[in-house]
């Protein structure tokens, strides 16, 4: 139960960090602000640190003894 909770929000995760990257209502890199610039690659990193860690979680947590 816990694997496929773990694999969902890691799913998730990697929904919003291509939606992120991939929306097509976005400025381009160059036209954005220094604070917009911050602020997106924080979510980017921050979506693909949950991302990695829910699937380490279902990998490790799948594994018995």
């Amino acid at each position: 139960m816990i694997r496929i909770i773990a694999i969902s929000i890691s799913l998730a995760a990697l929904g919003v960090v291509l939606y992120l990257i991939f929306n097509k209502r976005q400025k381009p890199w160059n036209e954005m602000t220094e604070e917009e610039q911050k602020k997106k690659k924080t979510m980017v990193a921050g979506g693909i640190t949950v991302f990695l860690a829910g699937l380490l979680a279902a990998i490790f947590l799948g594994r018995k003894k």
